[in-house]
């Protein structure tokens, strides 16, 4: 939510990094900011793994180091309305700020500090409800026929907002080797290098599609979603992964510039929220 959404992080980093080349008088100047990632998850607690990620931009003509760009005396502060104080997050590893104890709740809008020496930055989400599951895909190690899929196994789900953002991410996890393309042309089965194959950000490897759920058919049990197995270009195992998104994570997922739009005030990044589902499938023919 793998945890895609925190995986974009890298790829961010290093998008926001580009304009701020240095050593060229067509360029601006490099100057560092303090970045803010996170989502929270509903229902789940605000582990290492999910936790707040605070770093500093690095010029981009210098060898990116982590350890020296994580900040490591942040105070970050994350304020749930209505609760009786705030939850202070400690430091779970270098420029990662977290609370085991702290469980994300449904329809709860939460504030998020942090200060950063002289920098304040500060981000505001409202978390989703969560969705119900009527129908759902076949789980490893149990197979799915990749054209049986949207009549078979579609996925039936249920929540009461039918305007709720909702997405839809497919990563496959087959080496590129055995990643054999579903609809080949001619005779050209498997892709013949990576930048064919995708990377862990782009597609076909990785497909995003989010939609409103009002949007999808209806059936018993609720709405209807059977077109993620046309999100699959090649046969073998994915993660799939089903979530309802606030409006922070879905501009920063479908914006240009999107570190700039995921609603963090004083830095940039994102501070989101989900509720989320996933499953590890395989297709076959």
């Amino acid at each position: 939510m793998r945890a895609r959404p925190q995986a974009k992080i890298a790829a961010a980093l290093v998008a926001m990094l580009l304009p701020g080349c240095g050593g060229s008088p067509t360029r601006p100047k490099f100057v560092e900011e303090t970045t803010v990632f996170a989502t929270l998850f509903v229902g789940e607690p605000m582990t290492a793994d999910i936790g707040v990620s605070v770093m500093h931009t690095r010029p981009v003509d210098k060898a990116y180091d982590l350890s020296e760009a994580a900040v490591r005396d942040a105070l970050v502060i994350l304020q749930a309305e209505g609760a009786a104080a705030p939850d202070t997050l400690s430091m779970a590893f270098p420029g990662r700020y977290a609370d085991q104890g702290l469980v994300i709740q449904p329809h709860t809008t939460y504030h998020l500090t942090v200060h950063d020496g002289s920098r304040t930055l500060t981000a505001t989400t409202t978390t989703p409800g969560p969705f119900t599951m009527s129908r759902e895909p076949l789980a490893v190690p149990a197979t799915m026929p990749h054209s049986a899929i949207p009549e078979d196994w579609p996925m039936v789900l249920d929540a009461p907002d039918p305007g709720q953002i909702m997405l839809v991410d497919t990563y496959c996890l087959e080496p590129r080797e055995n990643a054999h393309y579903v609809h080949p042309i001619g005779d050209h089965d498997v892709p013949k290098d990576d930048k064919e194959y995708g990377g862990a950000q782009t597609p076909p490897r990785n497909t995003l599609f989010y939609f409103r759920l009002g949007d999808l058919p209806t059936v018993p049990g609720g709405y209807r979603l059977g077109f993620y197995g046309d999100m699959m270009q090649f046969y073998g195992q994915y993660t799939l992964g089903l979530y309802a998104i606030d409006t922070n994570y879905y501009n920063y997922l479908f914006r240009d510039r999107p570190e700039t739009h995921g609603g963090v005030v004083g830095g940039i990044g994102v501070f989101g929220s989900a509720a989320r589902r996933t499953w590890h499938v395989k297709t076959t023919r």
